[in-house]
């Protein structure tokens, strides 16, 4: 189980019925509460969900609950954690207390005891919680971009902390996942000066240089009159090369001393000239490895990857994918004229299970064309594109697991072994069609005997 709200409680319990029992006298006392079964699930949902407050059992199989306890300080410093553990001691609480437990619990635990802990760290935790929040929301705000999910929210309190800073920015991110919002945001929390967009990738490469720094009259065939650069026209705001990573070796080293002595020449000019813009760089390439292959410079690399942020794929914040649908189809159909239109919870199942390789601009433009051409006010299934459609017949594995009782590891495990049998045993592309990394895919493998920890591949 999920949740999104504040004031969220996950509970991680290896103990089906103890689990179940802390569940429900959490949702009692009005939490909102979200539960996992083991360290692993709860990093998880910690990945996919706002939770607010971590309550978990110590001795667990596999990653234990000091594991945890640790991962959860390291990622999620606002997130308070109530430690649980049936070996209760005044020494074993002073060493959770100084490892980042918020509160420690001893089994067995009555029901006020677990709600008054509940109810005092989330009280003493709100003010941090609410400065994270504030945060978030106001990068948010910044971009422009709909999201609640975990990878969302930590993107956007990465953003609140940047914003007002004038070092170099590298956003990185698929194709689609919206890195422009993402650099308009931040020139937004700027004050002021004009945004100048430039694809670095669609301007031929003999034209770049005088694109970026301007030219003198005569400085080639064609040059009549002076032309001031982009770099100029970014003075005093902000310039955001969009798929940097496009820029030919030579404009590098021209870029690499604009950033850092702030002074160009134009093409054909001796004079030097100076101006202040913050640089926002993006691309949807791999850097690191492009310089290891010799076609990106390591120092330029370096000087744009001060600050960085990273746009994760929309299939990777599943829980943002309804959210996104509805307001673009609430936009389209008010363009259209078509009154108010919504999503059938098929169709809403349908968009969710599709892999989005084109992200959130693959997901407007679907939205766009249904809005268009559907006929109804309730978009179903068959309104969609058919390979989106298509994915929602994915639920059939659901309802089949639901009818054999099995439980969500146990969903997991089936369902990991066919997409690897229909990949042909193939791990690279069996964990791309899942949408997990590889080494989540080698670490299911392991845990379900069929690889060693040492296996070469």
């Amino acid at each position: 189980m999920s949740c999104g709200a504040p004031e969220c409680v996950l509970v991680v319990e290896d103990d089906p019925p103890l689990r179940a029992t802390c569940v429900e006298v959490l949702e009692g006392a009005g939490y909102r509460v979200a539960s996992a079964a083991h360290a692993r699930e709860a990093l998880e949902v910690l990945q996919g969900e706002v939770v607010d407050l971590v309550v978990t059992d110590l001795m667990m199989p596999g990653l234990r609950g000091e594991e945890l306890l640790a991962q959860v300080r390291a990622a999620f410093p606002e997130i308070p954690v109530i430690a649980v553990t049936a070996f209760g001691s005044i020494e074993g609480a002073v060493a959770l207390t100084r490892a980042g437990a918020a509160d420690y619990l001893a089994k067995p635990f009555r029901t006020p005891a677990l709600l008054a802990s509940v109810a005092r760290v989330l009280d003493e935790s709100r003010p941090r919680r609410e400065e994270a929040r504030a945060r978030r929301e106001r990068g948010a705000h910044l971009a422009g971009v709909i999201g609640r999910s975990r990878p969302m929210v930590r993107l956007f309190e990465r953003m609140g902390r940047i914003a007002r800073s004038r070092s170099p920015v590298l956003v990185t991110g698929e194709t689609g996942t919206g890195k422009e919002l993402i650099a308009l945001g931040l020139h937004r929390a700027g004050g002021g000066g004009a945004f100048v967009a430039v694809n670095c990738g669609a301007i031929p490469e003999h034209l770049v240089e005088s694109e970026l720094f301007g030219h003198a009259a005569g400085a080639f065939t064609g040059a009549d009159r002076d032309k001031a650069g982009l770099v100029e026209a970014a003075d005093g705001g902000t310039l955001f090369l969009d798929e940097v990573a496009e820029l030919p070796p030579g404009l590098q080293a021209k870029l690499l001393r604009f950033l850092e002595s702030g002074e160009f020449r134009r093409v054909g000019e001796v004079a030097t000239r100076r101006v202040g813009a913050r640089l926002v760089a993006a691309t949807h390439r791999d850097l690191p490895r492009r310089v290891r292959d010799g076609q990106f410079r390591e120092d330029l690399f370096f000087r744009i990857d001060v600050l960085h942020l990273h746009v994760p794929a929309l299939r990777d914040r599943p829980t943002d994918i309804p959210l996104l649908a509805e307001h673009f189809l609430a936009r389209f159909a008010e363009r259209e004229g078509r009154g108010e239109m919504r999503f059938s919870p098929a169709a809403l199942s349908a968009l969710v299970a599709h892999p989005w390789p084109g992200n959130v601009r693959e997901l407007r433009n679907v939205v766009e064309r249904t809005a268009v051409l559907s006929e109804r006010a309730e978009v179903r299934p068959d309104d969609l594109p058919p390979e989106v459609a298509t994915a929602g017949r994915r639920s059939d594995v659901v309802r089949a697991a639901a009818e054999r009782s099995l439980t969500l590891a146990e969903l997991e495990r089936e369902y990991t072994l066919e997409v690897l049998r229909r990949c042909g045993g193939n791990r690279s592309r069996a964990a791309e069609e899942l949408g997990v990394p590889r080494r989540t895919l080698y670490r299911r493998l392991e845990e379900y005997g069929l690889i060693s920890r040492d296996d070469p591949s």
